[in-house]
């Protein structure tokens, strides 16, 4: 399977989804729960963080690795 992720300017939602549903899809809802446990850890850390060490996303994107990478 082929999975798509589509950014679309909210101007043109509209006009897209009229032009989608002439295609067979299927909607995807990606849902996850997180437990308390996982909500104190992040408060903590939000907590002791310095906004100074904060990287920017796309600067982060670059810096991951994956196993599959060598």
């Amino acid at each position: 399977m082929t999975q798509i992720t589509l950014n679309i300017p909210d101007n043109e939602l509209t006009f897209f989804m009229k032009l989608i549903e002439k295609f067979n899809y299927e909607t995807v809802i990606n849902e996850f729960s997180v437990t308390e446990e996982m909500k104190n850890v992040l408060d903590e850390r939000r907590s002791t963080s310095k906004t100074d060490d904060f990287i920017p996303w796309n600067d982060a994107k670059k810096k991951l690795r994956f196993k599959s990478e060598k």
